[in-house]
């Protein structure tokens, strides 16, 4: 869970009587939701192809091969986690005191 909050504070250095009064500080959140999905999972090797054509040259007859690689894959359905943030916002009561004249 990641926390955000922005604290209020006084903006001058005035000197005099202290006045308190209750403010509100937005206090945020985040936190991820786990959630157990199956979801398509690739599974992919590679493997060499062949092919191999007989030439014939006058009376004599050659095999000649040619290797090339390809891809091949498999889908599969497996159970994951998958994640959600879920984010929301609180107004939290700060009692603050400072002289009579500042600002929060």
């Amino acid at each position: 869970v990641e926390v955000c909050r922005k604290p209020l504070v006084k903006d001058c250095e005035v000197e005099g009587l202290e006045i308190c009064r209750t403010e509100y500080e937005s206090e945020c959140w985040t936190k991820q939701e786990v959630h157990d999905v199956e979801d398509d999972v690739a599974t992919c090797t590679t493997e060499v192809e062949e092919k191999c054509e007989d030439e014939t040259s006058g009376y004599t007859t050659n095999t000649k091969c040619s290797k090339w690689p390809k891809e091949v894959c498999s889908v599969e359905k497996k159970p994951v986690k998958k994640y959600t943030p879920i984010t929301g916002c609180t107004k939290e009561p700060r009692e603050i005191c400072a002289p009579s004249g500042c600002g929060f």
